[in-house]
């Protein structure tokens, strides 16, 4: 019975509590991870306080998110060398152990 229940509750963990999430930010520091036990990966920090013309709010909320695809590592950090905005979706896993619970799935630069 217990490796039943064990097995359910390891199932539950699998996938995602989000998909598609949307927001808006600027890029703060695009950073390679080297960890001790999972291979390399690529985070980014990204600020969800703007400024536009001197005017908005500075936020203290940041999020963290993993980077797979090298093609979104190319756009974040042109997005961060030119202070420009990125629209960008993520995926929120339940359970992760070598990443971010927060996975960039797409990104662009916002003109």
């Amino acid at each position: 019975m217990k490796k039943i229940i064990m097995l359910v509750l390891s199932l539950s963990a699998c996938g995602y509590s989000q998909v598609e999430s949307e927001a808006i930010g600027q890029v703060k520091k695009v950073a390679n991870m080297t960890e001790i036990l999972c291979s390399r990966r690529v985070d980014v920090d990204i600020s969800l306080g703007v400024m536009r013309d001197g005017v908005g709010s500075m936020s203290s909320q940041d999020i963290w998110l993993t980077v797979r695809d090298p093609k979104h590592v190319e756009i974040l950090k042109k997005a961060n060398e030119t202070g420009k905005l990125v629209k960008f979706k993520y995926d929120v896993a339940r359970a992760n152990f070598c990443w971010k619970k927060k996975e960039l799935t797409s990104v662009e630069i916002i003109k």
